[in-house]
């Protein structure tokens, strides 16, 4: 009877290895099936990682391009500003050549006496170029000499007046 009984319990050992065996393989399975999921899982992470960088590069890429076209732009303005200026100060000049004082040119244009006279020494010509008659005079009255002052006065009154003034700033 003690074979009967060491049977019995080989068998039994049997069951239970193959039991654990099958435990071991139903675990095993769910292991791979996980594993392929999480495979699945890092691809699609890999694949959103580079979506991101190549966002990120385009993007990148589109500002500094804005930003390149907005210096342009600014440049381009600001130049087509500083010859408008130009212009307005030319227009001034003549303006106060023809006998119209800063004060009054101001005053008709809604600007400071500050900025009129400004803008006038910007719209005179060079100096020693010639100019027609009348500009000393225009200057002269412009500076707060006399009108009636003579020429070599008026020359004397330019020359002196803007030195001592200093130059004058725009504000705003």
């Amino acid at each position: 009877m003690a074979n009967r009984g060491k049977a019995k319990t080989d068998r039994r050992v049997r069951d239970r290895v193959a039991e654990l065996a099958a435990a071991r393989d139903r675990l095993d399975a769910d292991e791979a099936e996980r594993r392929r999921r999480e495979d699945d899982a890092f691809k699609q992470y890999a694949y959103a990682d580079a979506d991101a960088d190549r966002v990120v590069a385009e993007r990148d890429a589109a500002l500094a391009e804005l930003a390149a076209q907005r210096e342009r732009v600014s440049e381009a303005a600001a130049t087509r500003l500083d010859e408008i200026e130009q212009r307005r100060g030319e227009i001034l000049a003549e303006l106060n050549r023809s006998g119209r004082k800063a004060d009054d040119l101001a005053a008709m244009f809604g600007i400071a006496v500050k900025r009129v006279r400004s803008l006038l020494r910007q719209g005179r010509p060079p100096a020693g170029a010639a100019g027609p008659a009348t500009a000393p005079q225009a200057r002269a009255a412009e500076d707060g000499a006399t009108p009636t002052a003579t020429a070599a006065e008026s020359t004397v009154a330019l020359a002196t007046v803007p030195a001592a003034q200093g130059p004058e700033r725009e504000i705003g």
